[in-house]
């Protein structure tokens, strides 16, 4: 008899311990909920349901609400499992899984894969960078992503001072202006954010070479450039290169990282 109670002490011991186990293997493969927010030009957006996440030391975030606020028409396909955001000239196309995405044809890598969390479309947090093509920048003492167009960073540079009127019969620019390019980078998980910025002949082409891809540059008309990347973090130099009335003009740089 004492046998026998023994046994069904074991199995009855058993079939608690189950239920224990499944919940620690289920809470063990979970993505780790995170404090992190999102701003836009300094609003923060609302995740009515599934929040930003990390995941394998990747900050995700969900598409939908982000991708509406910034004026991005969202579709879902179901089918096929493709999501489409369309907004003026531009189409972006990505597939849950796959570790690409497509703007206007062309192919954008991502660090991880779109995945589907609490049935919502996650992205990692570059693809806002690279794909719909804004300002992303990471404040860590609020755990905060920053998101800003092109017209609100530029409203939020300081003014110029006004050149003395005899500037005015100066010479354009020849070549670069070394003293005023910089070049500054900053960490956002494991992915690296880049910027340059500087001065050169409002005529000229401008080029920066970044770990062997070469990448064109905007010149403003006073001769100003900006230029922002969204790559693998680890870059440690630059090299511009300008052209203009056949001659050109080079510029060797470091980055320096962003407090």
């Amino acid at each position: 008899m004492d046998i026998l109670l023994k046994k069904l002490a074991s199995f009855v011991l058993a079939i608690a311990l189950v239920p224990m186990a499944t919940f620690s293997a289920a809470a063990a493969s979970a993505p780790v909920q995170s404090a992190v927010k999102v701003e836009y030009n300094k609003k923060e957006i609302v995740f009515p349901d599934q929040k930003p996440l990390i995941r394998d030391s990747r900050t995700l975030v969900p598409i939908r609400p982000i991708a509406e606020t910034l004026g991005f028409k969202v579709d879902w396909n179901e089918k096929t499992r493709t999501v489409t955001i369309d907004k003026g000239n531009d189409n972006i196309r990505l597939v849950v899984t796959q570790k690409i995405a497509k703007k206007n044809g062309q192919t954008i890598n991502l660090d991880v894969p779109a995945q589907i969390v609490n049935q919502r479309t996650v992205v990692p947090v570059r693809f806002i960078a690279e794909a719909l093509s804004y300002k992303v920048d990471w404040d860590q003492a609020t755990q905060t992503v920053l998101i800003a167009d092109q017209a609100v960073v530029e409203e939020e540079k300081p003014q110029e001072p006004a050149k003395p009127a005899e500037d005015n019969s100066k010479p354009e620019q020849a070549s670069f202006d070394k003293d005023s390019i910089s070049g500054k980078s900053f960490r956002l998980g494991t992915m690296g954010i880049y910027e340059i910025l500087g001065t050169v002949d409002p005529k000229a082409e401008v080029t920066v070479t970044l770990e062997g891809k070469t990448y064109e540059v905007e010149v403003k008309a006073d001769g100003t450039f900006e230029f922002y990347r969204t790559t693998y973090d680890g870059i440690k130099n630059f090299t511009l290169k300008a052209e203009v009335d056949g001659k050109e003009d080079t510029f060797e740089g470091e980055f320096a990282a962003r407090n």
